[in-house]
């Protein structure tokens, strides 16, 4: 199954990374820009399943149609 971005184009990774706010739950961001969304522990682990128990900061990757479903309908000009 090939899934197609808003504008139509092939679906493509985008760059994410995150912090763990005070109460245990990690605010992820769109690499470049400020747009972030705050996740639980158990959620995080489904987009970052390698994160660690004790990390503080995390990295990877995910899909458009990922990033679409978390942030919203964003145009690729807003994440680029």
């Amino acid at each position: 199954m090939s899934f197609q971005w808003i504008n139509g184009q092939e679906s493509k990774t985008v760059s994410v990374h995150g912090k763990m706010t005070v109460v245990g739950h990690f605010n992820l961001y769109i690499e470049g820009t400020n747009h972030y969304v705050t996740l639980s522990p158990e959620e995080i682990k489904q987009y970052i399943p390698d994160l660690g128990a004790k990390q503080r900061y995390c990295y990877g990757e995910l899909l458009n149609v990922e990033i679409e479903h978390l942030y919203g309908r964003m145009s690729e000009e807003e994440i680029a």
